[in-house]
């Protein structure tokens, strides 16, 4: 736009405020400015204004150049005319003007001494912190009678955790996590949450919206709302509130529409008859809906069709899954969980009443948020209501170590490199001109140290050992590398896994129980299923939650090293006659779900795992059978595991070598700095022979890593400690 142009556009805008001026009557100017009782008039100063538009208007009176001091002054001369002005007229008319406010005010004070009490009541509750807010003792240790008073509810709840669990009802008790979370509830508190995987945070943020009223003053409409990544995830809470529901009294009598509906992108009926229940129950207790589905229906129906103007409550579930896991919110383009957040939040604004309180705002995060989160979402949101506001868990700063581990001091992780032997083969025997064989070895286990100087450096000392890089990296190889290429690497991948199940101890682990195989979003679930059906001899399907939910709970039948079913049929419903052992799925899926009864996990190539982070959402879908891990079993972070400790769940990567038996050194860095984040991961042999890992090749990766030389600038400061003098 040219200056010429900005100068008629500006010109065009104060003419347009001037006229807006013009239409205000001088009458109204002054009575204004009489009520306000400006401070500037007191004071003796030249009258002033920031209000433009006043102060043009003010302009146009040659009186109003005069100063107060020197109006008064001059009433001592006759023969000086007084400046008409606000001083001018409050001085007529002061007795009549206090009449007139004492008139006004009378009414007033009188209200106010009348109920002063409850007025200093209010405020002495308004001024009270989170925990003086909190209706019961925080230090007491909750039963599930003191969370749900309906006693209904209260006895379904505790049939339905009984029937998830081998203890009887009177030995169940809340995790910690959930001790704080229901604690914080009653405080009508908004949240972040962090805590470890298995302590329960999903079904508490979903129980806590069952059992919250709604509000006389919010009128009709949805009470709660609830967001998950998944479908799977919406089926997960689908099928809780459903067995809920069935072990309450009279069960017949309460239709899960009223209670809850689900949303989810589907097959365009499934999406119909969405649409169609919500016609006929539009206000459920509680909506569960994932992002996308949500926004496709607001899109197309509008505001209207939602009832969710009025909402006393919304939850995100594994809310760091959805957003970018390095810039968090901080992005120009928003996640559609961050859209849709500002959307509702603001209708919520819109449409309450004054005295309606704040929908109560809950997040639950992974256990490695950090303080970070918090401050993006002061800075870039208004979703919560910061007075009324307690994190759940310790929210360091992003380079602090955690105190406890991310993964249970249970849970072994075996590193496994299958290094293809490739031989030629003559035409005559074979259509192709190559043949391979896999070879096995144990990665050598990383050396963590034992003091936090040496954690620190390994995580943020190193040039090109961090996660910006290593995530540029990892893009940049995927997208370069050629389909065929792809496919080779999955099929080499799948040719270890059928020789890791033929290992003695390997075989003996897994038993006649199930296993799960994580494979990355990249790949087709139904492809890898057909590799590893061939390389594995086993009976292998792709994962389906509304089937497998607890499929890891039965053990197959047989002798899992006879199972053979190259030509197995994927379509096998989950019944007594299913005899698949692995159960794929790709990494994203498997965020949030909860798998009772599993115990070995199959990470298919590290390109599975995408960042620290989410090594410790895989690795803790691990579970006990009531579908939760025990507290104990999460230690403080530099405790040393006894190496005679029995492992309660495994986890095995499997991840591709070259040819002359290399393994690519951004990937070996990514994983070394994961076991460290997660807590020291307990890492065990599972082949018997470790890779050859020479001095030589200990100095090339360190000068992949580091680069060519050290810094040799001051050094890096961070909390007090200088990372150049670890070096020296």
């Amino acid at each position: 736009m040219s200056n010429s142009s900005l100068f008629l556009r500006s010109f065009a805008i104060s003419r347009q405020v001037r006229s807006y001026a013009s239409k205000i009557s001088s009458d109204e100017k002054l009575l204004q400015s009489i009520l306000e009782d400006d401070d500037d008039l007191k004071s003796g100063t030249t009258l002033k204004t920031s209000d433009e538009t006043s102060a043009g208007y003010r302009k146009k009176s040659k009186l109003s150049t005069f100063s107060i001091k020197e109006g008064i002054d001059d009433k001592k001369d006759a023969n000086k005319v007084p400046p008409i002005g606000p001083r001018y007229w409050r001085e007529k008319f002061k007795k009549s003007y206090k009449k007139v406010e004492k008139g006004l005010l009378s009414p007033l004070d009188e209200y106010v001494n009348r109920n002063m009490d409850v007025i200093k009541s209010y405020n002495k509750e308004k001024k009270k912190n989170i925990e003086q807010r909190i209706k019961v003792n925080i230090k007491q240790k909750l039963k599930w009678n003191n969370i749900f008073h309906n006693s209904n509810l209260h006895d379904a709840i505790i049939r339905y955790l009984s029937s998830q669990s081998i203890s009887e009802q009177k030995n169940i008790e809340l995790t910690p996590f959930q001790q704080r979370f229901f604690a914080l509830m009653t405080g009508n508190a908004s949240t972040i949450a962090k805590g470890p995987s298995g302590s329960g945070k999903s079904f508490s943020l979903l129980m806590s919206a069952l059992k919250l009223h709604r509000s006389s003053t919010r009128g009709r409409g949805i009470n709660s709302l609830i967001l998950v990544k998944s479908n799977a995830l919406v089926f997960q809470h689908q099928k809780t509130i459903a067995n809920i529901i069935s072990q309450m009294d009279n069960q017949k009598k309460h239709n899960i529409k009223n209670v809850a509906q689900f949303l989810y992108r589907g097959t365009p009926d499934e999406e119909m008859q969405q649409e169609d229940d919500l016609t006929e129950f539009q206000t459920p207790h509680i909506l569960i809906s994932t992002p996308q589905r949500l926004l496709d229906i607001l899109s197309s129906k509008g505001m209207d069709f939602l009832k969710i103007n009025s909402l006393a409550y919304i939850g995100v579930d594994d809310f760091t899954s959805m957003i970018d896991e390095t810039n968090l919110l901080e992005t120009e383009k928003k996640a559609p969980v961050v859209e849709l957040m500002n959307y509702v939040l603001k209708l919520q604004d819109y449409r309450r009443k004054h005295n309606d309180p704040h929908p109560q705002v809950v997040l639950i995060t992974d256990n490695s948020s950090s303080e970070n989160i918090i401050l993006q979402l002061k800075e870039y949101t208004k979703w919560i209501e910061w007075n009324k506001f307690a994190p759940i868990g310790k929210f360091g700063e992003e380079e602090d170590v955690p105190f406890y581990k991310y993964i249970s001091d249970k849970s072994f992780v075996s590193t496994v490199l299958v290094c293809p032997r490739v031989f030629p083969v003559e035409k005559k025997q074979s259509s192709v001109n190559n043949k391979y064989k896999v070879t096995l070895y144990d990665m050598k286990p990383f050396e963590y140290g034992n003091i936090p100087s040496i954690w620190l450096e390994t995580l943020y000392k190193k040039t090109f050992g961090n996660p910006l890089v290593y995530k540029k990296h990892r893009n940049s190889n995927w997208t370069n590398i050629p389909n065929d290429v792809k496919k080779g690497e999955l099929d080499i991948l799948c040719s270890g896994l059928g020789k890791l199940l033929k290992k003695k101890e390997v075989s003996s682990w897994l038993g006649n129980n199930r296993g799960l195989v994580v494979h990355p979003d990249e790949l087709n679930s139904k492809q890898v299923v057909e590799i590893l059906s061939a390389k594995t001899g086993r009976k292998v399907r792709a994962f389906d939650y509304s089937k497998d939910s607890d499929i890891f709970t039965t053990k197959i039948k047989g002798n899992s090293d006879d199972i053979k079913d190259i030509n197995n049929d994927n379509n096998n419903d989950n019944d007594d006659n299913d005899n698949s052992q692995l159960l794929v799925i790709n990494s994203s899926l498997l965020t949030g779900l909860t798998l009772r009864g599993l115990s070995s996990i199959f990470i298919l190539g590290i390109n599975s795992i995408k960042s620290e982070a989410q090594f410790a959402t895989i690795v803790g879908r691990a579970r006990d059978i009531n579908g939760l891990i025990p507290n104990n079993e999460f230690s403080v972070f530099s405790e040393k595991i006894n190496d005679n400790e029995v492992p309660k769940s495994r986890t095995f990567i499997v991840s591709a070598m070259l040819p002359d038996g290399s393994i690519d050194p951004f990937d070996r860095n990514f994983l070394e700095r994961a076991f460290i984040v997660n807590g020291l991961v307990h890492q065990i042999d599972a082949i018997g022979v470790r890779e050859h890992w020479s001095e030589e090749k200990e100095e090339e990766y360190k000068k992949v890593i580091n680069g060519s030389h050290y810094d040799e600038g001051p050094g890096i400061e961070f909390n007090g400690l200088n990372f150049k003098e670890f070096h020296e």
